[in-house]
C-alpha cells in the first residue's frame, strides 16, 4: 500500500472513530476478521474487548486489513512446534496493515483489542492495599501499563503458593498452559484445577476477592491478566 493511501486509510479510521462517539468505534469491511478471515479467529468477544488469535504461516499471503481498536499484543517468539512457550508483550495502536505477500516466517499472535479506548481514562483510580501489585510479591509483576490497561504476569514456581491478594479491575485472563493447582479463598474453601494443556482465554468482569493459588505441578504456573482500568463515559 502506497504512503498516501496508507495515510488516507488512517485518517478515515480516525474520523469514523471520533464521529461515532465514546465507546462507539465502528468497523467496516476492512476489519481484520472480515478482510483476512483465514488469519484472524475470534477467541473471545464482549462489549469491552475482542480477543483475536492471528496466524500467518511461512510463505503464505495475508490480505491488507485494519485493526480498528488498540490492543495488548502477545507475539509468540518460540518456534512453531512450541506454541506460546515464549512471548513478547507490547501495546499496539492498531490501524491499517498491508499484510504479507509471502510471510517471512511463521507468525502466531494474540491480540486483546480494547473497544472503549475512545473514552477518557478515569483519573487516578484507587486500589486497595491487598492489590496484587501493592503487596510487592516478586512473582506478580507489571509487564505493560498505560492509561487504559495494566498487564500482570503471575508466576508461581512448582510447589509454591501466592500471598493472599485481590484483583479490583475487570480483566482478560490468558493461560497458555497450566500445571495442576488449587485455589484458596477467604471463606476457607479450596478449589482444585487440573492441568491445562492448551490456550485458554477468559473474561473476569468483576475482579477477584481475597484469594491465593498453589502450584501442585512440576513446572511453573504462568498466567497473564490484562486488567482494564476505569473509564469516564
Amino acid at each position: 500500500m502506497k504512503l498516501a493511501q496508507r495515510l488516507l486509510f488512517v485518517c478515515a479510521a480516525a474520523v469514523l472513530a471520533h464521529a461515532a462517539g465514546c465507546g462507539k468505534i465502528k468497523l467496516d469491511s476492512t476489519d481484520a476478521v472480515v478482510a483476512a478471515p483465514d488469519h484472524h479467529k475470534i477467541v473471545l468477544e464482549n462489549d469491552a474487548v475482542r480477543v483475536l488469535e492471528a496466524t500467518v504461516p511461512l510463505h503464505s499471503k495475508e490480505p491488507p486489513h485494519t485493526h480498528f481498536w488498540p490492543s495488548v499484543f502477545f507475539e509468540q517468539t518460540s518456534g512453531k512446534d512450541e506454541p506460546w512457550k515464549t512471548v513478547n508483550i507490547r501495546w499496539s495502536q492498531g490501524g491499517p496493515s498491508k499484510g504479507y505477500e509471502s510471510a517471512d516466517r511463521d507468525r502466531h499472535n494474540l491480540l486483546v483489542e480494547l473497544k472503549n479506548t475512545d473514552c477518557a481514562p478515569a483519573p487516578n483510580p484507587a486500589l486497595p492495599d491487598t492489590d496484587a501489585v501493592k503487596i510487592h510479591d516478586p512473582n506478580m509483576t507489571v509487564v505493560l501499563e498505560n492509561e487504559y490497561v495494566r498487564v500482570l504476569s503471575v508466576t508461581i514456581p512448582p510447589g509454591g503458593r501466592e500471598p493472599w491478594h485481590t484483583h479490583t479491575w475487570p480483566a482478560v485472563v490468558i493461560y497458555f498452559r497450566l500445571p495442576p493447582s488449587q485455589r484458596f479463598t477467604a471463606d476457607g474453601k479450596k478449589t482444585a484445577r487440573e492441568e491445562l494443556k492448551q490456550l485458554q482465554v477468559t473474561y473476569d468482569p468483576n475482579g477477584q476477592p481475597l484469594h491465593s493459588i498453589e502450584n501442585l505441578g512440576t513446572f511453573p504456573y504462568q498466567a497473564y491478566r490484562v486488567e482494564l482500568k476505569p473509564l469516564t463515559k
